[in-house]
């Protein structure tokens, strides 16, 4: 049992992990539902999310799916939450008008890509060796990204990240 245990823990270990902001995880454990929902629809996406472009194939069709993005239909997302798919477009609705997810929606499948990805997922590391392994250029690249985001989404974002 103990060499199981440990194994999962090795599996943990090694997996990805995804800073999720806190307002996502308080709507998920909160009472509402409506909110509980859709945070739970974010995060489902968000997992399902390519960390590196690759490929899916759909319909005997080789589709590209990029960093950040899911390839799925929305009656697969009805069906994942068992939800009508008018339902599933009301939820997908709401998270492109609070600027967290694009969709483009293509002979039935839905390409959704995860605004700010990067930012959340945390971007590759891209070392310089000439940085000697010290990160001042990605640290640099950090700040700019997050002076960038910040700027941009003032009006949008920033309101419902705070509004608790």
């Amino acid at each position: 049992m103990k060499n199981l245990e440990l194994n999962y823990l090795d599996s943990l270990l090694e997996s990805g992990y995804v800073r999720v902001p806190r307002k996502v995880l308080n709507d998920l454990y909160g009472s509402d539902a409506e909110e509980q929902l859709i945070a739970h629809v974010y995060l489902f996406l968000f997992s399902r999310s390519y960390f590196a472009t690759g490929t899916v194939i759909r319909d005997n069709k080789q589709l590209t799916c990029h960093r950040g993005q899911v390839i799925c239909s929305q009656a697969e997302l009805a069906a994942k939450f068992n939800l009508s798919p008018w339902r599933v477009r009301g939820v997908l609705n709401i998270l492109k008008q609070r600027y967290l997810i694009e969709v483009e929606n293509i002979k039935g499948i839905s390409h959704i890509g995860m605004l700010y990805y990067d930012s959340i997922a945390g971007k590759p590391r891209q070392e310089d060796p000439s940085e000697g392994g010290s990160g001042k250029k990605r640290h640099k690249e950090r700040e700019t990204e997050a002076s960038n985001t910040t700027f941009s989404l003032k009006g949008h974002i920033l309101d419902f990240m705070n509004n608790d």
